[in-house]
């Protein structure tokens, strides 16, 4: 009936008897209430020109701003407050008649250090030119917020936050937004009321950061500071689980959702119910539980959902009974999620995005533990690997647009593997079964796709066949493509690996990729795409300076690109279906060129690629004496060899079946 869920909230309080507030981390990345879209630059240099400075950098030593006051009514503490100072170590403090400035060493709070009536992310300084403090109100009347943010700030490297107060609902948050790969923030975030009372985000003084360097909101993470005391009981319902494109052969279903513990009580006993489009109750009892404060339970409910026909279904989820009495918040209750029951389905090729680096040692592991298992299931997978801009200096070859998708599904550790977009692993220890669960999802939409190269271009062509309707299911669906290379090897750096497998160079035509709209069953869309890569071959020094694609590219061998495609709903991030594409025409519009072999030479690993597929092959090698030294069978038009077992040299490679045969010289380097 129940599986245990890692802690998922936590709440540290610095006085728990005394102090007037407590927070909750947010569930989801972005800004508080969205309304705050500005990119995130240094003040003067990329900043939006409407932020108003409060206090420039190039701050010695500890200061305090100039007294800044709330353009709207806010209440701190139970106390109307207008006015407020700020000092260049990350404290706001509404006391504005003090003159100690808090130290850039931060500590754990309460502290005497900290004036009376305080907001924090202490430890942070100000000391560089471009330092400073800004402030700017967002949103309209009755609803605003205004900004405190610390731009370009300095923590090991820059570190931006903000801390942001709330119109109407008081509200205080702190706002991680942006770090350098090198920064390596530890703070001290949370409200000090007095030197007996405070409360602090857990993890402070230690507290890092958990955005990333992208310059937008979207990987911003923050902290929802409220006034009063928590409830006793309150149970909120913050995930459904269920997978929410369903085949009705497959009914009746499992309803999976996780609730979370957002009371001071430790719940013991408590209902959870679902309801499908408003209909009957589905209700059942727990007992035995032992839910702390914040503790999240992954629950399945044992009466299974059993929907008389295809269709969309808005489902609701939602506990009541806790502890045997009523929810004392009542706006946190429910989860509302649409599952999408289809009458037809088709095989899912699967998506595995993974999130690596050349100075990452962990990476290693990650790739040979991954490959080990896609190995076996040569043919049936689409593979791409974006290189990180972390461990610093980060690898060579990270793009801004593989930074983009590691904001998109908030990755913050490396190696880290997405499958079929929602679903997070670590490729550590990797498994056969994990890889079948990627692949048993069912698709409703049939993907194929070729593409062509020459010279420094590629033509892209994708077909979408959709075999169920799609209106009213996918409302912002795209098509994302990318050109990656099979192997590279110029951005070894410090980890020990030397060859790279599948690396992504570009997105086509860029981030956003293509909007999809009308799908409909035998209404196929053809799609044609077209990249050009610019300039010469270029190799960044760090991640630091990723390739500016206006200037040049990163492709070591243009005869060794390949290209991915995959149809994904930008909302929840479900990815329908994927391909790799075929390859149609030959490199370099060289037609004589019926067999792709690289890299050649090659350390151990050879990819072979026979455009104009027939059918099996067979394969042979041999040695410069005409000995024997490797044969085996193909039935893909793309194959990897693994020739690890051979000693340096030059060999004889023959690739044939009863239609065509092809001979290549390969040289094997150790």
């Amino acid at each position: 009936m129940k599986v245990r869920f890692l802690l998922f909230l936590f709440l540290c309080l610095g006085s728990e008897t005394f102090s007037q507030y407590y927070y909750l981390p947010s569930t989801t990345l972005g800004n508080p209430g969205g309304l705050n879209t500005d990119n995130e630059y240094p003040s003067g240099s990329g900043l939006d020109a409407s932020w108003e400075v409060l206090l420039g950098g190039g701050n010695s030593t500890p200061t305090w701003s100039p007294i800044d006051t709330i353009p709207f009514t806010f209440n701190f503490n139970g106390s109307t407050v207008s006015t407020f100072k700020v000092s260049t170590t990350g404290v706001l403090t509404f006391t504005t008649s003090s003159t100690n400035v808090p130290v850039v060493a931060n500590a754990t709070i309460p502290d005497p250090g900290i004036p009376d009536n305080s907001v924090m992310v202490w430890g942070i300084e100000g000391t560089g030119s471009n330092d400073a403090i800004v402030t700017k109100t967002f949103g309209n009347t009755g609803s605003q917020q205004y900004w405190v943010f610390f731009s370009s700030y300095t923590a090991g490297s820059w570190s931006y936050w903000s801390i942001v107060f709330e119109e109407g609902s008081d509200k205080i948050y702190i706002v991680d937004q942006r770090h350098s790969g090198n920064a390596n923030p530890q703070i001290t975030a949370g409200i000090q009321i007095d030197n007996a009372n405070a409360v602090m985000v857990t993890g402070s003084p230690n507290l890092s950061n958990v955005a990333g360097t992208d310059p937008t909101p979207a990987d911003n993470f923050y902290y929802e500071f409220y006034y009063g005391s928590q409830n006793s009981t309150d149970m909120s319902a913050t995930s459904n689980l269920t997978y929410p494109y369903l085949y009705i052969n497959d009914a009746p279903y499992t309803i999976t959702a996780i609730f979370n513990n957002l009371g001071l009580d430790t719940v013991s006993s408590m209902d959870i119910n679902y309801s499908a489009n408003n209909g009957s109750v589905v209700t059942e009892s727990l007992t035995n539980l032992n839910l702390g404060t914040y503790i999240s339970d992954t629950f399945d409910f044992n009466t299974l959902w059993n929907p008389n026909t295809d269709g969309n279904y808005d489902v609701a989820i939602w506990a009541s009974n806790i502890n045997g009495s009523s929810d004392l918040d009542n706006s946190n209750d429910t989860i509302r999620k649409n599952l999408h029951v289809f009458g037809s389905t088709t095989p899912r090729r699967p998506m595995l995005e993974t999130f690596v680096s050349s100075t990452s040692q962990y990476s290693v592991t990650g790739n040979v533990d991954l490959q080990s298992i896609l190995a076996p299931n040569a043919g049936n997978y689409t593979l791409l690997k974006y290189q990180m801009s972390w461990p610093s200096p980060g690898d060579p070859y990270y793009t801004v647009e593989g930074g983009q998708r590691r904001t998109y599904y908030a990755v913050n550790t490396v190696p880290r593997l997405v499958m079929n977009g929602v679903a997070q692993n670590n490729p550590i220890g990797f498994t056969q079964a994990e890889f079948d669960e990627s692949v048993n999802l069912y698709s409703f939409v049939n993907l194929s796709a070729n593409y062509s190269v020459g010279g420094q271009n590629v033509d892209i062509n994708v077909q979408i066949d959709p075999i169920v309707d799609g209106n009213g299911v996918w409302n912002n669906l795209v098509l994302h493509a990318a050109i990656f290379e099979y192997t590279t090897f110029n951005n070894a750096s410090s980890n020990g690996e030397f060859e790279f497998y599948n690396i992504m160079k570009k997105m086509v035509p860029d981030i956003s990729g293509t909007a999809i709209t009308n799908l409909l069953p035998n209404n196929p869309q053809n799609i044609n795409l077209s990249y050009t890569f610019n300039g010469q071959y270029l190799l960044p020094p760090d991640a630091d300076s990723p390739i500016d694609h206006s200037l040049g590219h990163t492709v070591e061998d243009f005869n060794n690109l390949g290209v991915a495609v995959w149809l994904q709903d930008v909302d929840t991030k479900y990815i329908l279906q994927s391909t790799e594409a075929s390859l149609v025409a030959d490199i370099h519009e060289n037609k004589e060129k019926k067999l792709l072999c690289f890299p050649n030479p090659s350390s151990g690993t050879l990819h072979l690629i026979i455009p104009e597929f027939t059918g099996q092959y067979n394969i042979e090698m041999y040695s410069l004496t005409g000995e024997k030294v490797y044969e085996s069978d193909i039935t893909n038009q793309k194959n990897q060899l693994n020739l690890d077992f051979l000693q340096s040299g030059i060999y004889q490679l023959k690739v044939f079946n009863h239609h065509s045969s092809f001979i290549k010289k390969v040289e094997i380097i150790r």
